[in-house]
């Protein structure tokens, strides 16, 4: 796997965490005195320790994937690279994993292929991007970490549109997390329950959406991290359990059952891997919170690694059992056996309720900072806050179902997400990025793999965004019929 760690050709010191030295930099220059160089005063300083209870516990979730939207610098860098590497396995071992075995039955042996070179390059491309978090001083030599999430890179990078058109793929990458979560549970509720009541799965999707509304009126942080760690460990529960049912099914297993390569449904199933890995928003602050910045590469390498393989099994197992018959929600197939099924699916269910406020939370958090201003008289201090809550909030989800009635294909939606935010966040950006920032550090072979990554993603990713699309639309004629 290509280092790309953040001090990768050089030697560094620490003191209390900051790194205050190094040696043959790779990092971009800029002047001791330059507005870029992030340098908190008391006040800052003062309000960031009264947030580090609600800090370290949203930390602690490993749920804060794309909460680095809003996220602020660590103040104390007190997380170990054990806490860092939690944070960031259950990140990649996110909802999006469901959608594996069909990714597989999609591209077949490719597609196995594809999740170790995905994760490689994830992973490559994750510690580009946290190494573009930092800048040396021309006069001492001092680096400093100069941004502090992605959207503020993607604006060095691009002056005066890269934070917005971050911003905005992260944004649609999360609202596009909501839609699949209202599509999975009125799938699964749909397959339990379908033959005993009379509602369908666009009807499904009605009640769980409703059912979810309240806890996006959470705000509160600490409260929602807690809540996030409830569905990770359900969200794990739940991959294990079809882990070990899959293993129990060893003798309806068959080599013959791995489909062969198909061009066009191989680009499905690369968006479907893409977007199970996508968590690269997150990378600046579960970095900005480690003791130990140098552990970062080794963390990641771990982590990846350690999702890799937990994909590839879940994956592979699943279609060596059901083949062509693989759903787009694996928990579907396993209604041949009650018992695995009803803990699957609670486990599953569980999960995504309660992953649904951190979802809402950065998507309603931005669009809070982009419109509330135009409305002073409905802001957070007003009296009437709460009609600007139960308005946006109620109307943005009922938009999301919106969606997700028109579309009710999890596996296709995810791998049209994943095409498009996926390739963006997790190949093309990160690249881009490191190239123009660090342009004149960078040798060319390093120069040669960054563009090889981003074709690779680019064309993967136009490939998937077509194919899905198209699938996408013959099952919405389909459905017309």
């Amino acid at each position: 796997m290509e280092s790309g760690a953040v001090f990768s050709s050089g030697k560094f010191s620490e003191t209390d965490g900051e790194v205050i030295s190094l040696h043959k930099p790779t990092l971009q220059t800029v002047d001791e005195d330059s507005p870029l160089l992030y340098v908190p005063d008391d006040d800052r300083v003062s309000s960031l320790k009264k947030a580090s209870l609600a800090e370290s516990v949203r930390k602690l979730s490993g749920a804060t994937l794309t909460v680095s939207v809003l996220e602020r610098p660590s103040d104390d860098r007190r997380a170990s690279a054990w806490l860092a590497g939690w944070n960031v396995t259950n990140l990649i071992q996110g909802t999006g994993i469901l959608g594996v075995p069909y990714a597989v039955m999609m591209g077949g042996w490719a597609a196995v292929a594809i999740i170790a070179i995905v994760a490689c390059i994830c992973c490559y491309t994750g510690k580009l991007l946290v190494e573009c978090l930092y800048v040396q001083s021309k006069r001492t030599g001092q680096i400093k970490r100069a941004y502090v999430n992605y959207p503020e890179v993607g604006e060095a990078a691009w002056p005066g549109w890269g934070n917005k058109i971050v911003s905005v793929v992260q944004v649609c990458e999360m609202y596009g997390g909501v839609v699949m979560y209202i599509v999975l549970l009125a799938t699964v509720f749909n397959d339990i329950l379908g033959g005993i009541t009379s509602l369908d799965i666009y009807q499904w999707a009605v009640v769980c959406a409703y059912i979810a509304l309240p806890g996006i009126f959470i705000t509160r942080v600490s409260i929602i991290a807690w809540i996030s760690m409830l569905s990770v460990f359900a969200l794990l529960s739940g991959i294990a359990t079809i882990i070990i049912y899959c293993i129990t099914e060893y003798r309806y297993m068959a080599i013959s059952n791995i489909p062969p390569f198909d061009l066009q449904k191989f680009p499905i199933g690369f968006g479907v891997i893409v977007f199970s890995y996508c968590a690269h928003a997150v990378f600046p602050g579960v970095e900005g919170s480690m003791r130990k910045p140098s552990q970062f590469p080794m963390m990641m390498n771990s982590a990846f690694t350690l999702a890799a393989v937990v994909k590839v099994l879940l994956g592979l197992l699943a279609v060596l059992r059901f083949g062509q018959r693989t759903n787009q929600v694996i928990t579907v197939n396993m209604a041949i056996s009650p018992v695995f099924n009803t803990v699957a699916t609670v486990l599953v269910v569980t999960n995504v309720f309660l992953a649904f406020p951190l979802c809402m939370f950065v998507v309603l958090e931005t669009w809070d900072n982009k419109l509330l201003p135009h409305f002073p008289h409905l802001g957070k201090d007003s009296k009437c806050h709460w009609f600007w809550l139960l308005l946006t909030r109620t109307m943005l989800l009922t938009f999301a179902l919106f969606l997700a009635v028109i579309v009710p294909h999890f596996g296709l939606l995810m791998g049209f997400v994943g095409s498009f935010t996926g390739t963006c966040l997790s190949f093309v950006f990160p690249c881009v990025f490191h190239l123009t920032l660090h342009w004149s550090k960078t040798p060319w072979y390093s120069v040669l793999i960054k563009i090889l990554v981003i074709t690779f993603g680019v064309v993967c990713g136009a490939c998937g965004l077509f194919f899905s699309a198209r699938e996408l639309a013959k099952a919405f004629s389909f459905q017309s019929q």
